[in-house]
């Protein structure tokens, strides 16, 4: 298993470029350095090749996207970084749990991402919902702030650390079939959306946020490749009958 390969860091509309640099800086002391931007407000910039000083050899490798699908082909698993709770609440774990999880993830040839929000204002709704499960960084609750590369650093430190440690029993190692990407279980989601609608049993100004609940349950299961085509193939069939009404 290479950590390094299968976990990717993607910052979202970062605004300081130097936070970039910063990131990169942070990503290389723990042996990481895989790095995507999306939409970066700053990029390439001066600033970054400052900050990043000897981790400027990775500056070359940053992969830029115009948005988060693009940046999430080929992942299978995604955490999200969060400071807030949601009015839906979402699996939530503690950062050294997650860091296991991945690890665990990374074993059975999983590719992760994980998401880091704008400095501002973090991650919105709609990408948490792009999540299989979210983390905090637990600090000083009177001042509780993070600059972004900090944050960078705490996460990409405990994945370190936990590298380190016993992995989970080799009966977890191996599955007959390769996991769902992301972007497929994104696509299954909103076919399953589009069947509820047609099917009238789901109606998109629902007060209980349907929607976001329908979508957590796809993000925490777990799918792969063969399931999600099963399901695809399951709501097409679906389809079909309620056309030849």
């Amino acid at each position: 298993m290479s950590l390094n390969k299968q976990v990717k860091i993607i910052l979202i509309e970062t605004t300081n470029s130097g936070n970039i640099g910063s990131a990169l800086r942070a990503m290389k002391t723990m042996g990481f350095d895989n790095l995507c931007l999306v939409s970066p407000k700053d990029f390439p910039s001066e600033n970054v090749e400052t900050m990043a000083a000897n981790a400027r050899d990775l500056i070359g490798r940053i992969q830029v996207t115009q948005n988060l699908d693009e940046a999430l082909e080929g992942i299978h698993f995604v955490v999200g970084t969060s400071s807030r709770m949601r009015k839906v609440p979402w699996p939530n774990e503690a950062l050294d749990k997650v860091a296991a999880t991945i690890i665990m993830e990374a074993n059975i040839k999983k590719n992760i991402a994980i998401i880091f929000g704008r400095e501002d204002r973090g991650l919105t709704n709609d990408e948490l919902q792009r999540c299989n499960l979210h983390v905090n960084i637990p600090a000083n609750p009177e001042y509780p702030v993070l600059n972004l590369a900090m944050a960078v650093q705490v996460v990409c430190y405990q994945l370190y650390i936990e590298s380190f440690r016993e992995l989970k029993s080799s009966s977890q190692d191996h599955w007959d079939v390769p996991m769902a990407e992301a972007n497929h279980i994104q696509r299954l989601i909103e076919h399953f959306i589009e069947v509820a609608e047609q099917l009238e049993v789901f109606n998109k100004g629902n007060p209980r946020q349907i929607g976001a609940r329908i979508k957590r349950m796809f993000t925490r299961i777990g799918l792969d490749e063969m399931e999600v085509n099963f399901m695809r193939g399951f709501l097409a069939a679906v389809e079909k009958k309620l056309e030849d009404k």
